[in-house]
């Protein structure tokens, strides 16, 4: 991953998502400045998580919506597994109501669908995937990938 810094509004055209959901990550201490490549899948996962409602759980749609343990979990893990070299096109992120859980290889799949899934609710979220294509994302952000340096006075 390069270090090249991000602006929030670069964050969420690079994860082809609208600006509104990188202020709201923001608002919600989800993204921090300043902003680098992995703040992207984050955002991306971000996405995807808080709208997940299980089974059984009732949740308003108009009551603010606070993250909940898991949802953090399930961006911090996006986050390290952008930096992580272990990282393949096929790792995935397993969303359980209870954990998270990165899963590359065809053998830690096997192992995490016989001593973890077991008819759970689950979600698999194709971060390595989503990884793979942050270099064509961010070449295409041109201008706006990076945030300049402000003066100094």
């Amino acid at each position: 991953m390069a270090d090249e810094k991000l602006s929030t509004s670069a964050v969420a055209t690079a994860a082809g998502l609208s600006e509104s959901w990188a202020w709201k990550a923001r608002d919600q201490g989800v993204l921090h400045e300043p902003h680098f490549e992995e703040e992207v899948v984050a955002l991306r996962v971000y996405a995807f998580v808080s709208q997940i409602v299980w089974p059984g759980t009732k949740r308003p749609r108009s009551a603010a919506q606070k993250l909940e343990l898991w949802q953090q979990s399930a961006v911090e893990a996006a986050r390290q597994a952008a930096s992580d070299v272990k990282t393949t096109t096929d790792t995935a992120l397993w969303v359980l109501e209870d954990s998270v859980h990165l899963v590359t290889t065809p053998a830690e799949r096997a192992a995490f669908d016989l001593q973890t899934l077991g008819g759970r609710v689950a979600f698999r979220i194709p971060v390595g995937l989503w990884i793979a294509e942050l270099p064509d994302a961010i070449d295409a952000l041109g201008s706006r990938r990076r945030r300049t340096a402000k003066p100094a006075a």
